[in-house]
């Protein structure tokens, strides 16, 4: 065995550091994810309701930190190639989600 050399890849493929800040990034998105698990299996009924179903709303912010982390592992880059950038491809829309969901709890 030859040991990785501190080196591991990204989703294209591209090799880099360990110590690449790419990987912080990566691993502070999944411990936010962490926690915000944490947070939903703490909500008791009286924080959820019809107009503001809290629990939904981080489940889906859970699931759109899963489609980030994947884009940071995709750098657009020569190693990326148009398939692997269409598939982590972070739409707009998620944005523009969250930042009505803020809204809507900021009004009531």
């Amino acid at each position: 065995k030859t040991g990785d050399e501190g080196m591991t890849s990204l989703f294209n493929m591209e090799r880099r550091k360990k110590t690449d800040l790419i990987f912080d990034a990566l691993g502070n998105t999944d411990e936010t994810n962490s926690v915000i698990g944490c947070a939903v299996g703490s909500l008791t009924s009286k924080s959820i309701s019809d107009d503001i179903p809290l629990d939904k709303w981080l489940q889906e912010v859970q699931s759109r930190l899963l489609d980030i982390g994947s884009a940071i592992a995709t750098p657009n880059n020569e190693y990326t190639n148009e398939a692997r950038a269409n598939r982590v491809h972070f739409d707009e829309e998620h944005i523009t989600n969250l930042e009505n969901w803020i809204d809507k709890m900021d009004d009531t």
